[in-house]
């Protein structure tokens, strides 16, 4: 019998012991392949310890794969798989994911594996003024309030919200979008809404329902920076439409129409994500007459559609839609929490009725208590109290923003887009040899971070762009990221 030592002072139990005596006796080859091990009550008696103890210690071992047991016989050592080793060699690995991987997957992450932040994905710190943020400002979260709705949803009804819900989401919170679009002239009820987690998982629900491989889609250039990537991976031939100062070009987008019809026409008419223009009412009449006429749904992006800060903002698109062409994507994101991840469309109901078992077939129903949670938040008032209290947040900032922003005046090569709400301005560096990379490395060097304005074109200009955002910078931050702004286009013309 080979002999185990147990020691009955030691603070690990005797079960574990006797486990780590046999493991490294077959590691180390005392025990093979096929070796026979002690019965219970022998070894038991062996060691003067409880046959249970024995038999707790051949379990785990036969649940770890070091042995086999047969029944009423005895146990033996058995051939076990090694284990993965922490450190996978990638030459060792049997299969290799490349060649096994969709081929727009692989596109996708060659593409954009390595895109940069703010799109990365991953949280970065940074010692210094981040003007790349579109994120809205913690230190404004009404967490507070938005966790006693919680637990008053929870205390009132947990059963039902533990269950799942329905596709088209939690029944009350719809109720109530319903009743806020209406703030916006959209007239639509409950069975033409449904909740998304988030607007990106609305755009990519939107082109699996409207899009097949090959499918042109129209989408504005520059333009938010994660639809190029999603189109790309649904094998979409994407058409960027140039804007001016007044939005996507009219003439491009009828040229193109007349080319060959889109599967739909991407854009953000109010507080455009990067540039911040808003279109105005007669370009928005034009804008829908010419895809009714073409009969092209719009997806109309309202992503900020309530950060108005100055001045009257004509009502959105999805306001003129008799004829219901028009796709109305909003998100609670950039207003209350985006870490909440609760977006939601606005369409015909015929729409709306095969995005639901889209959704269904994706992740069966979205999040039911944090859906009733934000539907008690609003109902209690909280949703209004806070927008008031961030408009006048933001719009201090903005204004503060617009007001730095004519230390730029001595510069002849720089421009902007000075916008009436939303969060961003989009710069314009004119005459400069530098690439995006060694234009970032000066900012960086002047510790202050923008958006790359690269990231927002589906293709490169020759010009350099970048967005600045203040969501999540106060006024001091704000003062003294320009100031370091300034500092570093100066190092950068002189």
């Amino acid at each position: 019998m080979v002999l185990f030592k147990l020691d009955k002072n030691s603070k690990i139990p005797l079960f574990k012991q006797l486990i780590n005596e046999i493991k490294e006796k077959i590691e180390i080859g005392a025990l093979k392949v096929g070796d026979k091990l002690p019965p219970t009550r022998q070894l038991a008696a062996h060691l003067d310890v409880n046959r249970t103890t024995i038999y707790k210690a051949y379990q785990e071992l036969w649940a770890l794969g070091y042995i086999e047991s047969k029944s009423g016989s005895y146990s033996y050592v058995r051939q076990k798989r090694e284990c993965n080793s922490e450190v996978l060699l990638s030459e060792n690995e049997s299969i290799c994911w490349k060649n096994k991987i969709n081929p727009q997957a692989e596109k996708l992450f060659q593409q954009f594996g390595k895109i940069g932040h703010p799109f990365s994905g991953k949280t970065e710190k940074f010692d210094g003024i981040d003007f790349s943020l579109l994120h809205p400002d913690s230190r404004y979260f009404p967490a507070e309030r938005f966790r006693k709705a919680l637990n008053e949803v929870l205390t009132a009804n947990p059963s039902d919200l533990f269950d799942y819900g329905e596709s088209r989401g939690y029944l009350p919170l719809r109720r109530i979008i319903s009743n806020r679009l209406t703030l916006h002239g959209i007239n639509t009820n409950v069975d033409e809404i449904i909740i998304t987690n988030g607007a990106q998982n609305a755009i990519d629900l939107l082109i699996k329902l409207l899009v097949k491989p090959g499918d042109r889609v129209f989408v504005e250039s520059p333009s938010y920076g994660m639809m190029f990537p999603t189109l790309t991976f649904y094998g979409c031939k994407i058409v960027p439409i140039p804007m001016t100062n007044e939005g996507a070009d009219l003439n491009i987008l009828q040229s193109e129409l007349q080319k060959e019809a889109p599967a739909f026409y991407y854009t953000m008419p109010n507080f455009h994500n990067p540039t911040g223009i808003t279109a105005n009412q007669e370009y928005r009449e034009k804008l829908i007459a010419l895809f009714e006429k073409f009969q092209v749904p719009i997806v109309e992006d309202a992503f900020e559609e309530e950060m108005k800060y100055f001045g009257k903002v004509p009502l959105p698109i999805k306001s003129m839609d008799k004829n219901k062409i028009v796709i109305y994507v909003g998100s609670f994101s950039k207003i209350l929490f985006p870490g909440i991840r609760v977006g939601w469309i606005a369409a015909s109901k015929e729409c709306i009725d095969r995005l639901a078992v889209l959704k269904r077939c994706s992740d069966m129903s979205g999040n039911q208590p944090i859906q009733a949670a934000l539907a008690e938040f609003c109902k209690e008032g909280f949703y209004e109290v806070h927008i008031k209290k961030i408009h006048k947040v933001y719009r201090k900032r903005m204004m503060l923003a617009i007001s730095n922003l004519q230390k730029l005046n001595r510069f002849e090569n720089v421009e902007w887009i000075e916008p009436n709400g939303g969060f961003t301005i989009w710069i314009k560096l004119k005459n400069i040899p530098f690439s995006y990379d060694e234009l970032n490395e000066i900012f960086l060097a002047n510790k202050i971070r923008l958006a790359l304005g690269r990231d927002f074109f589906l293709t490169n200009s020759t010009e350099r762009y970048f967005r600045l955002s203040v969501a999540n910078l106060n006024e001091k931050e704000i003062y003294l990221g320009f100031n370091r702004l300034y500092n570093a286009i100066k190092d950068i013309y002189n």
